[in-house]
């Protein structure tokens, strides 16, 4: 009886929910531009941005506006100065913060590379 009035019990009490993984977004940076050129996120909702350079070539994701409203994990705010991930060529980094909703701009700061195209928007809805 003891038994079954424990079981009982414990069918009813509810389980802690697992916490999930936050998402992950892709972002390609190539000559001359960034795959996708929009990206959209979901404010208040972590989110890990994957950031690959696809060129042998430097380049950046400079978003000063974007980066200062969010929330940054500590351990990726030291890959972020003065608003931008600079990426070598070929290289692959991973920024994982909490979004603030709004528009903002998006480019490459490396000498005309934004004249070339290397420019786009994040919408934070």
């Amino acid at each position: 009886m003891r038994t079954a009035l424990a079981f009982g019990i414990l069918a009813c009490t509810p389980v802690a929910a697992v916490s999930a993984q936050p998402a992950s977004v892709a972002v390609q940076l190539s000559s001359f531009k960034f795959a996708p050129s929009t990206i959209a996120l979901k404010a208040g909702q972590p989110v890990t941005l994957h950031l690959q350079n696809a060129s042998g070539s430097g380049h950046n994701f400079s978003a000063p506006q974007f980066f200062a409203a969010a929330k940054v994990d500590p351990g990726s705010a030291s890959l972020i100065h003065n608003g931008t991930v600079e990426l070598k060529g070929h290289q692959s980094v991973d920024i994982s913060l909490v979004p603030a909703a709004g528009n903002y701009p998006l480019k490459c700061s490396h000498s005309l590379h934004s004249a070339f195209g290397m420019k786009g928007r994040i919408t934070v809805g």
